[in-house]
């Protein structure tokens, strides 16, 4: 099915969630990013699954034992609980657990905002609806516990302290406990002036214990709604278990409260980053490699067949950083959620899973082959497996840091020196003050996970490597049922401006998947993957995570980039592809990681992506080696010999220039400048930047520049 009609059948199963009730002291906003405060009133949306009575094949004995408890019969809404917990009462929040008769404060009401019946065409002959507000009551707080242990696992929380952890609950648009909430809290029309004692007083357990933090972020509330009159039934799907690379499809309401006009049931769409747990057939949480906002939690979640895969819940969020992991509640969790209570599983017929399975073998291959490095005892990035010999492909920058410290650009260490993106000019190299160009500026940004490195002198690359000089260097594979960890040597670091190192087991497993790579140049445009351990370090149990998006831009430079003695390397003569730029979402750990095409075929090697001059990691900038580029690597991996490597020790000032983003030297920019008594500001602008090209121009003594210049890394 089309994204278009996957969005139409997935309308007719979301509806927005509305709860509103007295907040003199605005306590009931703690923590989300938007809401209304009227009149002593506030008021709270999310989203939420609607699901009429016989919609599902299989009902979830959770919901039988609900409605039989209560007396109910009729549709029900599957929301996330934090929307209702403000306003539950005080026996409910001092002791939050799974409740089957919930309470809400006096004067709190629920209502939910559901697609109407069609009321016509439009004059493109679209079908319009009428949306309509029905009052709804709080049935029960379900704690699914399946996605609770996934969530911890996923963040590594062994023993349920915090006390290491880097993760909090909430979006990256609400506010910290310690920021102020003005910037983002301005509502139109409305004053919502916040208290930054409101976040003060909030308990520590609450955010330090992570065995609570899991089970609120994968607690759900179960709302009747006896007023919904529908036409003609309509029979929704459940999914079978789901694939990285899947594509997924939600649906919700962005900022709804503020203006359900606007926002009611928007459509967001993406793919599945990564399933937890990562070793078991039947997922119980998905990260989604999708773009989702603040009132966007309950949401349906829906596969390439318009099947119900879950809903989408709060997401996990860098307590130091902007980075938000997408989580999805699966369905299969939610179905066995009172698995203690009623050994009763719904049955899915075999042929159905068999049919819908996506058939991506080689992209199964090629997530095999991405696997976890170590360095030392903080540091971890991604690496790529060459050959069934256990050789594996990174970056240098990964064993070698002090290559690659906070120096200029230019490899000048007393000059102040930016990278300053305009409109009118190209990506050029200036001198300037940091802070007052801070709207303007890019870093490039290494990408390996946290360390703790020490400076030490850059030596020969082909050299007997030992642990004294690295340190300890593990590596985890997932190719099996069960992760292995491995030793392994430094086996080769590329001098040259190339960001490259080999790493070799010391014990190589069974079953090794290598890389198929793919050497012709991709075009932009092009659909890829990016494969890596983005984020989540060897605390987690995850495998790698995949991130989804396109080839923004190739840049290439004259041919042959390798040669070898007097014989060319097998390359084309002209425009060398030499750096691709992927709008996929590019996280610190992703480093050595594989940007592939749809057909699981490697394109290119993960290096580096950009840095706001602010401090910010641009996820979507991000920059890899191609193929072509790394044809030693891999003729090197199929001959084992060494005298293939040496090409990449040369010193080629073009390619350090592009890949310290400093544009290359122009031939023209030596010629003095034309005369003219009538000299535009064009003009003089081009001889401005003439000047400072000629200040910044490469010097001939390459090997020394290159040792301390700083290269665009993850």
């Amino acid at each position: 099915m089309e994204v278009p009609e996957i969005a139409r059948f997935a309308r007719d199963f979301s509806v927005m969630v509305r709860i509103q009730g007295p907040d003199p002291k605005r306590l009931k906003i703690r923590r989300h990013a938007f809401h209304l405060h009227q009149s002593g009133k506030t008021i709270l949306s999310a989203s939420g699954l609607l699901l009429p009575m016989g919609s599902l094949n299989d009902t979830p004995p959770v919901f039988d034992h609900i409605c039989s408890i209560h007396g109910y019969s009729g549709a029900l809404v599957v929301t996330v609980a934090s929307v209702v917990e403000p306003f539950m009462t005080a026996q409910y929040r001092n002791n939050p657990s799974q409740e089957f008769v919930p309470q809400l404060i006096p004067g709190a009401s629920i209502d939910v905002l559901v697609e109407g019946e069609k009321t016509g065409t439009n004059g493109l002959g679209e079908h319009e609806t009428s949306h309509s507000w029905l009052p709804s009551h709080l049935l029960a707080l379900v704690d699914v516990s399946a996605s609770s242990a996934a969530l911890l696992s996923l963040i590594g929380a062994h023993n349920g302290s915090s006390e290491h952890s880097s993760w909090e609950l909430g979006w990256s648009l609400a506010p910290l406990k310690h920021e102020t909430v003005g910037a983002f809290q301005k509502q139109v029309g409305n004053d919502i002036r916040s208290s930054l004692d409101i976040y003060g007083n909030q308990s520590s357990d609450e955010s330090s214990n992570l065995s609570k933090m899991a089970k609120s972020a994968t607690r759900i509330a179960i709302l009747g709604v006896p007023d919904l009159d529908l036409e003609k039934l309509i029979h929704i799907n459940t999914s079978p278990p789901q694939e990285r690379g899947n594509l997924l499809l939600v649906m919700g309401s962005p900022f709804g409260v503020l203006s359900p006009l606007h926002f009611f049931n928007s459509t967001f769409y993406g793919a599945v980053a990564n399933c937890c747990p990562s070793h078991s057939h039947q997922s119980s949480l998905l990260m989604a490699d999708v773009h989702c906002l603040p009132g966007m939690e309950g949401g349906p979640v829906f596969d390439k067949h318009a099947c119900l895969t879950g809903i989408l819940t709060t997401p996990l969020r860098q307590k130091d950083g902007r980075a938000e992991i997408q989580l999805v509640i699966t369905w299969d969790a939610i179905a066995t959620a009172w698995v203690n209570q009623v050994q009763k599983e719904p049955k899915r017929a075999q042929k159905e899973q068999t049919d819908r399975q996506i058939d991506s073998s080689p992209f199964k291959k090629a997530l095999s082959s991405i696997v976890l490095v170590t360095v030392g005892s903080g540091a971890w990035a991604s690496g790529i497996v060459l050959n069934k010999h256990g050789l594996i492909l990174t970056n240098a920058h990964i064993v070698e840091p002090w290559r690659f410290g906070r120096t200029s650009l230019l490899g000048l260490p007393d000059k102040n020196t930016i990278l300053s993106v305009r409109h009118d000019i190209p990506v050029s190299s200036q001198e300037g003050n940091a802070g007052e160009q801070e709207s303007q500026i890019l870093f490039p940004s290494l990408l390996g996970g946290s360390s703790s490195f020490g400076v030490r002198e850059h030596g020969a690359s082909l050299l007997n490597f030992s642990h004294n000089r690295y340190g300890s260097i593990s590596v985890r594979l997932d190719h099996m049922e069960c992760p292995i960890w491995c030793s392994a040597r430094v086996a080769y670091v590329s001098k040259g401006p190339l960001d490259i190192a080999l790493l070799q087991l010391e014990s190589v497993p069974n079953q090794l998947h290598a890389i198929n790579p793919e050497f012709r140049c991709p075009p932009s445009g092009l659909s890829v993957h990016v494969i890596g351990h983005g984020l989540l370090g060897p605390r987690s149990d995850v495998c790698p995570s995949v991130s989804s998006g396109v080839v923004a831009n190739v840049v290439k430079m004259p041919g042959p980039l390798h040669l070898h003695g007097s014989k060319k390397m097998e390359a084309e003569i002209k425009n060398i592809p030499v750096m691709l730029q992927t709008t996929a979402a590019v996280h610190p750990g992703a480093s050595g990681g594989a940007v592939v095409n749809s057909d699981g075929h490697m394109i290119g090697l993960v290096t580096s992506n950009a840095r706001h001059g602010g401090g910010n990691i641009i996820p979507h900038l991000n920059f890899s080696i191609p193929c072509a580029a790394l044809e030693p690597i891999f003729k090197f991996s199929e001959k084992q010999d060494l005298s293939l490597l040496q090409v990449l020790d040369k010193p080629n000032e073009l390619l350090s220039s592009i890949w310290a983003l400093v544009p290359a030297q122009s031939p023209k920019s030596h010629l003095p400048l034309e005369k003219s008594s009538r000299e535009g500001k064009g003009s003089r602008f081009s001889k401005f930047l003439a000047e400072k090209h000629a200040e910044f121009t490469p010097r001939r003594d390459v090997e020394a520049l290159n040792k301390d210049k700083l290269h665009s890394k993850i």
